[in-house]
């Protein structure tokens, strides 16, 4: 009886979060990048949470009325048996969809609420537990999927397939100054992606309102210049988690690969680095020369990720990047 009573309470648990997914209001805790991809995911028009909806709600009044029948408790019905069958199967189809591509954390959720409920009210049928043990391992390869895209960087300007990787904090004197040039540079954009990080705590609310220019204008430069602004306004606690998250993420990168400064930037094109080309001036025209001579050597300088804020501050000149030639992560 008293598991029964909390299998009913997780299906509810179930159904009012299938319900906020469907309208939206949980986004702020789909953080990863499978978020995104199955977000417009529908069927029959419909998005899927409103099946998973409707899945837990049929589930929570089947328990309810196993827990209000007469007479003793003589285990879950047939019908309840078959419902929780079904369940299980569709659940571990589309994670085993998610461990081969990637992981949507809000469908976790779920799937971790289905499977509760199940474990909650298997009593001794054979059926939910081969399948419940069937869809345990497929959760475990999702989960190992969700857990390595913890350590994969989260960008806020272009994408992961990027040539040029710029890692930069807004606290940083250096990564304004290369974040400025490049802003200028607008024929290398599409091939750039930006990855924020926090040294500080007021850099999460600067990164919020550089991802928010970002995502309404698109405009790099007006981003920027966001950056060197004081923002006084705080985010929401959902926009809060979010920037956090992306700054975890993008930090963990950073510490995998071994990167102790930003700016720092990965490539496999380094010639998109090159300055663009001068026009050609006339002969004897002062201070030209033609053709240009060797590039300056790269300083190995910027702001650590545990250095003490004002000592970064201090920096000055800004340096150049750190020029790691290495592929872009997948």
């Amino acid at each position: 009886m008293i598991k029964s009573f909390l299998a009913l309470l997780t299906a509810l648990a179930g159904l009012v979060f299938t319900v906020m997914s469907a309208l939206g209001l949980a986004d702020a805790v789909c953080v990863t990048e499978g978020c995104r991809l199955f977000q417009d995911t529908t069927f029959l028009g419909l998005d899927l949470y409103w099946f998973g909806a409707f899945f837990f709600a049929v589930t929570a009044a089947l328990l309810f009325r196993q827990l209000t029948r007469p007479g003793p408790s003589l285990g879950p019905s047939w019908f309840l048996v078959l419902w929780l069958s079904a369940g299980l199967l569709v659940s571990a189809f589309l994670l085993g969809v998610q461990a081969l591509t990637t992981v949507c954390l809000s469908c976790l959720i779920v799937a971790g609420l289905l499977g509760v409920t199940v474990l909650l009210v298997l009593a001794g049928s054979r059926l939910l537990a081969g399948l419940l043990l069937i869809w345990a391992l497929v959760l475990v390869a999702a989960l190992s999927g969700l857990l390595r895209q913890q350590f994969e960087p989260v960008p806020v300007f272009g994408g992961p397939e990027a040539a040029l990787k710029v890692f930069f904090a807004p606290s940083c004197p250096s990564c304004l100054e290369e974040l400025r040039e490049l802003a200028e540079r607008e024929e290398i954009h599409p091939r750039l992606a930006l990855y924020p990080l926090a040294l500080r705590p007021a850099d999460l609310a600067v990164i919020y309102r550089f991802r928010r220019e970002l995502t309404h204008s698109g405009d790099l430069a007006a981003a920027v210049a966001i950056l060197a602004e004081v923002a006084p306004e705080r985010p929401g606690w959902r926009e809060m988690l979010a920037i956090r998250t992306i700054s975890f993420r993008n930090r963990a990168f950073l510490a995998v690969i071994g990167a102790r400064t930003v700016p720092y930037l990965l490539t496999s094109a380094p010639s998109l680095l090159a300055p663009p080309p001068q026009p050609a001036l006339p002969a004897g025209e002062p201070g030209f020369s033609w053709p240009p001579g060797p590039a300056p050597a790269l300083p190995d300088e910027g702001c650590e990720l545990d250095q003490p804020e004002e000592l970064c501050e201090e920096a000055a000149p800004a340096p150049l990047f750190n020029l790691e030639m290495l592929r872009p992560a997948p």
